[in-house]
């Protein structure tokens, strides 16, 4: 689950880490008044999800009450990467004297949580990792053993800080992996992470990424409102079922329902090396007739899907109940998809002889392969396969 810009600030204030006094407004008066409370002169900052809020002119500053009118009605009518502006943060204004960067993320490599520090903070922090990405000190974290301020001082030092800011920033470092760990994310960053005028260091931005496995943990993370039109509705429909869904590439026509994640990612790579282009990732997690009736649902209408790939082992899932879910979509929807189920493992010639009343296509002993040239063959024959095979 992404948060916006003031919903992670509140999660740093928790952690007595400094933000800057602000409030959200989702009308111009609203905005006044806040304006009012905080002094000018202030900052409005458009809460999208999305990244290039600054190069989209999504910040504007203003002096008076002339100049926030004008800044608010311009953030209101934009829209930032197909999001709609909706509310905006009025904040005071920093008196900045230094930019740095800091962040938490999971290194794909280790697997484990990075802690990353740069004195070349702000807008352009995604070209500085791609042309001087030794200007990024980057330092694993473990979960079990907290680092201590004083710990963090030799990471802090090799970014180039030195004397007072040095110790600053070490400690603020340690409050900001309690921050990541407390919450449970995947991604933490403050940028810029400001050092202003008096030497008070301020997060002046916030970008999280909480693992959705984790909400029911943070009940105050789960109750954060999320507008229609700032979120998939597909993934909201797959989280309300209790499945995992992702939208991949719009030119995807093929629905990919897998039993696990790693099964998932495997299926993907399977259906572009035949030639063809998955429009989702769908784990089912624990399968029941209702989970799995609700997945293909929600793949059927994907824009796009011209046929489905169900590729699931019954480990602890069971075949016979995902054939149950699969029937009743069948027998509801009467989809024109062509569909193809490879399920094996527990209860299959139960689930198997399910499907086969239905004369849906199954894969009982072959491979992920065969599954899918089985379903290339079925959808070549209608017509539906777009893509020739690149090899």
């Amino acid at each position: 689950m992404k948060l916006y810009e003031f919903e992670g600030k509140r999660l740093l204030s928790q952690m007595n880490i400094p933000v800057p006094h602000g409030e959200v407004a989702a009308t111009g008066e609203a905005a006044t008044d806040i304006a009012a409370r905080i002094g000018y002169p202030v900052v409005l900052k458009s809460q999208v999800l999305q990244g290039g809020r600054g190069k989209a002119r999504g910040i504007r500053f203003a002096q008076d009450p002339q100049e926030l009118a004008g800044a608010y009605a311009a953030l209101s009518n934009l829209t930032i990467g197909r999001e709609p502006v909706s509310q905006i943060l009025i904040e005071e204004k920093l008196s900045i004297v230094r930019e740095l960067y800091t962040g938490i993320t999971v290194d794909p490599k280790s697997a484990k949580p990075l802690l990353m520090i740069s004195l070349k903070g702000g807008v352009d922090i995604e070209q500085v990792a791609a042309e001087d990405p030794a200007r990024i000190v980057k330092q694993p974290i473990d979960a079990l053993a907290l680092s201590k301020p004083f710990n963090l001082i030799p990471l802090v030092k090799r970014s180039g800080l030195d004397g007072e800011p040095m110790v600053q920033v070490a400690n603020l470092l340690e409050k900001l992996i309690r921050c990541y760990f407390h919450f449970e994310a995947i991604t933490a960053e403050i940028n810029p992470l400001v050092i202003d005028d008096a030497g008070k260091l301020t997060a002046a931005d916030a970008k999280f990424d909480i693992d959705d496995a984790a909400l029911f943990r943070h009940p105050q993370i789960a109750a954060f409102n999320r507008s229609e039109t700032t979120e998939n509705p597909f993934e909201r429909e797959a989280r309300a079922a209790g499945v995992s869904y992702v939208r991949l590439e719009n030119q995807g026509f093929i629905g990919i329902i897998s039993g696990g994640a790693g099964l998932g990612m495997a299926t993907m790579d399977a259906v572009y090396h035949h030639g063809g282009v998955p429009s989702n990732f769908l784990d089912l997690g624990h399968a029941t007739p209702e989970k799995t009736a609700a997945a293909l649902r929600i793949v059927l209408k994907t824009p796009g899907v011209r046929g489905v790939f169900l590729n699931a082992y019954g480990g602890i899932n069971n075949c016979a109940e995902m054939a149950k879910g699969v029937i009743s979509v069948i027998d509801s929807l009467k989809p024109q998809q062509s569909i193809v189920v490879k399920m094996r493992g527990h209860s299959q010639e139960e689930g198997w002889a399910l499907l086969e009343e239905k004369n849906i296509p199954i894969v009982k002993t072959g491979t992920t392969a065969d599954g899918i040239e089985l379903l290339k063959h079925a959808m070549q024959n209608k017509g539906d396969w777009p893509h020739v095979d690149p090899r």
